[in-house]
């Protein structure tokens, strides 16, 4: 089912990339796709990885996909320019690897560079309202604009402390887990760490030397927000890439479609920032809506006090009437 909805509007008959697919891609060479694989290590890296990972069954090294591309993903551009590959690529799979770039813009427009006319770059990406970032708020796009314009290799010390800070699990029968699904479960659940103390002193030695690159979730999504930021992206003129859509969320995660347009799209102010309302609407629901009494229950609530404060009026009106000589 997963691999039906990253895969949504891929045209897997011709030329693609998967981003980092670790042992677990959605397509694989071995079934006949012509895919190339793209990650910062290389194939003998990944597989010794997985063999010293001991909450990994060693056996699953042998589900690692030879890599064809090495590379920072978020200077994919860069990596698709020297293998001579630039406008050539039919469609770009990236599961759960995006939230980890440092410089998501630079990501984006590699990625554009690297499709052809009318490819399509398709994500998973998780809700952080239902994982371990429960507890963190969402990646602005001024966060993305300062890691691009500062040309940013690695999380900021801030992003580290920020992810380490208010990291949580989901609490299932009185064990952790990576998170929750938004349909049934119940925020409650979630169980911050306790380790605020370790995180401050871990950003004061970050900040006074920084050490080896740490890998953390560097952008927190919901749909509504990873939404906007590429429309405003897109209006901005700093990718070249269309939202095709963006999905509600399914379990923890949710899917991106974006392509590269193959003739002009409505760029047009109106149409722009009628979309972007709609956008920043449905944030304020998602991140404020309690603060203005319009969380779960709240329009029962208000519609039977309104009854109530009509009766209350109508029976104090006829009180009034009946006293009157």
């Amino acid at each position: 089912m997963k691999r039906d909805l990253i895969l949504k509007y891929a045209d897997t008959s011709g030329k693609g990339i998967e981003v980092a697919p670790y042992f677990n891609p959605v397509l694989t060479k071995r079934d006949g796709h012509d895919l190339l694989i793209m990650d910062v290590f290389d194939t003998e890296t990944l597989r010794d990885r997985v063999r010293d990972d001991p909450l990994i069954d060693s056996a699953r090294a042998t589900e690692i996909e030879e890599v064809d591309l090495v590379g920072d993903a978020s200077r994919l551009g860069e990596v698709i320019a020297r293998a001579g590959l630039a406008g050539s690529i039919d469609y770009i799979v990236s599961s759960h690897n995006f939230e980890h770039l440092p410089n998501p813009i630079l990501f984006l427009r590699g990625a554009a560079e690297a499709l052809a006319p009318g490819g399509v770059l398709s994500m998973a990406v998780p809700d952080c309202r239902a994982s371990f970032d429960h507890f963190r708020m969402p990646t602005r796009l001024s966060d993305w604009l300062a890691a691009y314009h500062e040309e940013r290799r690695q999380p900021s010390p801030e992003t580290v402390f920020d992810s380490a800070a208010n990291q949580a699990a989901y609490m299932r029968d009185g064990k952790p887990t990576p998170g929750c699904n938004l349909a049934f479960d119940t925020p409650a659940g979630f169980e911050p760490d306790r380790n605020l103390a370790q995180a401050y002193a871990a950003y004061v030695t970050a900040r006074d030397t920084p050490g080896d690159y740490q890998d953390v979730h560097c952008n927190v999504f919901f749909p509504e927000s990873l939404e906007l930021m590429l429309r405003d992206l897109r209006h901005l003129g700093l990718i070249e890439l269309d939202v095709i859509e963006v999905s509600p969320t399914r379990g923890l995660e949710f899917f991106v479609h974006l392509r590269k347009p193959t003739t002009p799209q409505d760029t047009s102010d109106a149409a722009f920032y009628t979309r972007r309302k709609d956008l920043l609407i449905a944030m304020s629901h998602q991140l404020g809506v309690a603060g203005f009494g319009l969380g779960p229950g709240a329009v029962l609530r208000r519609a039977i006090t309104g009854r109530l404060n009509t009766w209350r009026i109508r029976l104090k009106n006829r009180r009034k009437a009946h006293k009157t000589p």
